[in-house]
């Protein structure tokens, strides 16, 4: 009886954070949480620790590879140089920094103009699931390895203006990239938990995170948005510029149509003369079907087309499309919080 007292009084210290962690330390998760994200509240961040924490806890995540609230799980060592409790931006919720890369880890703040925005930004496909593939050569391009580029381009974009961002599907190997061939992996996850093979599984699997998140946030925020980005598949001779698809939800068309046409003002200016064939839609997507918050899908080009590759084969490309749609947010940002 006693033993058991002193159990479980630990465990109840330990989650009010009155103690300092140690080897064998555990903690609950609490709703929403994966493991990068039950990581990162106890300052355990990046894939060794994610590696240790599935050695440790092998025997208490579920068929899936994920946490199960009321299951207590141990927590990992921390790493020479780390500390813990963690500072107070990390305490502050979004997506940890480190997902861009080492070089791109550190946030500067250029404005605090989206310091009440909160957004969620899904990439397309990952895991199992590469998405759209084109060749080159002997080279093999998938979709979610581009996708997930201009996902966390646009995240840290948005980061630097003050908002508080989500990357619902990360790789904990791959940063920022600027190569022209992105290597090709299925190590994304669902922020922590495996992504299912069964494709609506891997929808509703995304969809149901988002909405987790929403219900915690939605009191927090002036502004909530979520986006989910694509690279298309088409007929190789078949050139299309940026797609924009939203729900029946007035939000949802108001920032489709606000991103639309700032897209057209930057090809005006960047390609005079070229004109923009972009154009907005209401699709009956599950995805934009499902979300609770506002939220649009955005196709970036026809990965099989040789001139639209170009537009996702060069990082400065992916970086101006990321820098578009972060404005567009903003502009739909001043338009929607009176």
């Amino acid at each position: 009886m006693k033993i058991h007292f002193f159990r479980t009084v630990f465990i109840w210290v330990l989650l009010s954070g009155v103690l300092p962690l140690t080897a064998q330390d555990m903690a609950y998760p609490i709703e929403g949480d994966g493991v990068f994200s039950f990581l990162r509240r106890w300052n355990r961040i990046g894939d060794s620790y994610v590696q240790e924490f599935m050695e440790l806890n092998a025997e208490r995540l579920n068929a899936q590879g994920g946490l199960e609230l009321g299951t207590v799980y141990l927590i990992p060592p921390l790493h020479p140089g780390d500390v813990y409790p963690p500072s107070e931006e990390m305490a502050s919720g979004g997506t940890d920094p480190s997902i861009f890369g080492k070089s791109l880890s550190v946030i500067t703040p250029q404005s605090d103009r989206l310091k009440d925005a909160c957004f969620y930004i899904i990439s397309g496909h990952g895991g199992p699931d590469p998405g759209a593939v084109a060749r080159v050569g002997n080279r093999q391009l998938h979709e979610d390895e581009y996708a997930y580029d201009m996902a966390l381009r646009l995240a840290r974009n948005l980061m630097m203006d003050g908002a508080t961002v989500y990357v619902i599907i990360q790789d904990p190997n791959d940063g920022i990239r600027d190569d022209m061939y992105l290597n090709n992996s299925s190590n994304e996850t669902c922020m922590g938990e495996p992504i299912p093979r069964n494709q609506l599984d891997r929808l509703k699997q995304r969809v149901d995170k988002v909405n987790e998140l929403y219900r915690r946030d939605k009191e927090k925020f002036k502004y909530i948005r979520a986006i989910d980005i694509h690279v298309d598949s088409r007929n190789q001779g078949k050139r299309i510029d940026v797609f924009f698809y939203h729900s029946g939800d007035k939000h949802s068309k108001l920032l489709a149509t606000t991103m639309r046409d700032l897209f057209q003002v930057k090809y005006d200016t960047h390609q005079p003369g070229r004109g923009f064939g972009g154009f907005v839609e209401q699709r009956n997507l599950y995805v934009l079907r499902h979300l609770k918050p506002p939220s649009i899908l955005v196709e970036t080009g026809n990965i099989q087309n040789e001139f639209d590759r170009r537009r996702i084969l060069s990082s400065n490309n992916r970086q101006a499309l990321a820098n578009w749609m972060a404005q567009a947010f903003y502009e739909d940002y001043k338009k929607s919080v009176k």
